[in-house]
C-alpha cells in the first residue's frame, strides 16, 4: 500500500520535531538537578537566598535543597551519593574526608555564629568548676564542642567537671528548662530563641570565644567536583553573592530564611546584627590556617590521635578563589 505523499511528509515532520524537542530538553540546563543537603540552621542561610532569589539566574544547573533532620542523616546521604554536597559542621567534614570519604570542603558557610546558653543558677561559666555539669553540644563532632572546650579553659574551667552530650539543638531548649542539661553551645538561632523565652542566658559567644571561627562548610562529593566543575563553580559563585546579600540586607535575609533558621526573622535578625560580628558570610575561604588550627584543636581535645599527613587535602579552595576574584597563591 502506498503512503500518500502528505501523510509521508507529515510524519517526517513530526520525526523531526519530536527529535529536535528531545534534544532541547537534554541540553536544557534547567533540566540539571544539583542535590544539597541542610539542616534547620542559621549557618546554612546562603542556600536559601541562592534557592529563593538566585534561583532564576542558575544556568548550568536548578537547585534541590534536601532537609535533613539530623546529622546521621546528613552521613548517610553523603555516604550514599544521594547528595552533591551538604552544609555540615566544620569538624564532622574533616573527620568524615579522614574516615576516607571522597569529598572536599570547598567553601566556608559562615563565620562566628554560635552561642552558650547558661541556666540562670549560674551566674558565670567559671561556677561551673563547682559542679559536676552536663553542657548539650549538636554533636561530638562539631564547632560549638571546640568552643565549648575554649570556653571552659578561657575561665579556667577544668573540661573534667563538665559532661558533654550529642542532642539535636530542636530539644536542647526544653532540655535546658526540665533541668536535664545545664547548658548547651548551639548554632543561632536557637540561643537567641532561648533567651527570648526567658530560658537561661548567654553566657558567651562566638566572637568572644574564638573570633572568626570556621563555622558551618560546604562539603562536596569529589564526583561532583570533578563531573561537574562547571556547576560547582556556579553554585559557589551564588553562595558567596549570597553571603553578602544577607550582609547588606539583614531584614530582607532574615524574612526569607525564616524555613531555614527555624525562627521568625524578628529573632534572626537580631543575631545579623547585634552585635553586627555575632554572625558573619562575608570571607567564605576554607583557608590552610584554619583548617590546621581546627585540626591542632581537635588533637588537643582527644577528638583525633593525630594531625593526618594530607591535610591540605582536605579542601579544594580554588573555585571560591575564582567567585572572590583571588589567585591560589594570595
Amino acid at each position: 500500500m502506498k503512503i500518500p505523499f502528505t501523510l509521508w511528509l507529515l510524519m517526517i515532520v513530526s520525526l523531526l520535531f519530536v527529535g529536535c524537542s528531545n534534544e532541547q530538553v537534554k541540553n536544557d540546563p534547567s533540566q540539571a538537578e544539583v542535590k544539597i543537603g541542610r539542616l534547620i540552621c542559621g549557618g546554612h542561610l546562603p542556600l536559601a537566598i541562592v534557592e529563593n532569589l538566585y534561583q532564576d539566574d542558575l544556568r548550568t544547573f536548578r537547585l534541590k535543597t534536601i532537609q535533613n533532620h539530623d546529622w546521621n542523616s546528613v552521613i548517610n546521604d553523603m555516604k550514599s551519593g544521594k547528595l552533591a554536597g551538604t552544609f555540615i559542621l566544620s569538624p564532622l567534614a574533616m573527620d568524615m574526608i579522614r574516615e576516607g570519604l571522597p569529598a572536599k570542603i570547598i567553601l566556608m558557610a559562615d563565620r562566628n555564629g554560635n552561642g552558650f546558653v547558661l541556666a540562670k543558677k549560674y551566674k558565670s561559666i567559671t561556677e561551673l568548676n563547682s559542679y559536676q555539669t552536663i553542657v548539650a553540644v549538636p554533636h561530638m563532632y562539631s564547632q560549638h564542642h571546640i568552643l565549648l572546650y575554649l570556653a571552659l579553659k578561657q575561665h579556667g574551667v577544668d573540661p573534667e567537671k563538665v559532661k558533654v552530650v550529642g542532642m539535636p539543638p530542636r530539644d536542647m531548649i526544653t532540655s535546658l528548662q526540665r533541668g536535664e542539661i545545664d547548658g548547651f553551645v548551639v548554632g543561632e538561632p536557637e540561643g537567641n530563641k532561648a533567651i527570648s523565652l526567658g530560658v537561661g542566658w548567654m553566657a558567651s559567644i562566638s566572637p568572644k570565644i574564638w573570633k572568626d571561627h570556621m563555622d558551618h562548610v560546604f562539603l562536596a562529593s569529589d564526583a561532583f567536583i570533578h563531573d561537574h566543575p562547571d556547576q560547582a563553580q556556579e553554585l559557589i559563585s551564588a553562595l558567596k553573592k549570597g553571603g553578602m546579600y544577607i550582609e547588606n540586607n539583614p531584614h530582607e535575609a532574615a524574612v526569607m530564611g525564616e524555613d531555614y533558621t527555624g525562627s521568625n526573622a524578628a529573632v534572626f535578625e537580631k543575631v545579623l546584627t547585634d552585635p553586627p560580628d555575632w554572625i558573619d558570610y562575608t570571607d567564605m575561604i576554607p583557608s590552610d590556617e584554619r583548617v590546621r588550627t581546627m585540626a591542632d584543636i581537635m588533637v588537643e581535645m582527644g577528638l583525633w590521635k593525630d594531625i593526618p599527613e594530607n591535610l591540605s587535602g582536605f579542601t579544594d579552595q580554588r573555585f571560591i578563589l575564582k567567585a572572590s576574584g583571588k589567585s591560589s597563591g594570595e
